[in-house]
């Protein structure tokens, strides 16, 4: 079974990456839920750690419970993404 994205998410993931802030919260928050896409912790994690680095402190326990949630492959995977976010 896929889950489609909903439009609002689609338009937050453009936003997102082109370093809007609050749409990067609105991601981690609707991945992590499972709201408008299909939930995904690894996702989640990736966005609430894109947050975090740009002053969104109150995504700080969504942030470790995603983590958690990671197995040791999605962990490696999504750090290696976030390390070429942030050479970027």
């Amino acid at each position: 079974m896929t889950t489609q994205q909903s439009e609002p998410v689609i338009l937050a993931e453009t936003s997102a990456k082109s370093g809007d802030p609050a749409a990067m919260e609105f991601l981690a928050r609707r991945f992590f839920e499972g709201r408008g896409t299909a939930q995904s912790f690894q996702k989640s994690y990736y966005w609430s750690t894109i947050a975090l680095s740009e002053g969104i402190t109150h995504l700080t326990s969504l942030n470790k419970f995603a983590l958690k949630k990671l197995s040791e492959e999605e962990k490696v995977s999504t750090e290696e993404k976030l390390q070429d976010w942030f050479d970027n």
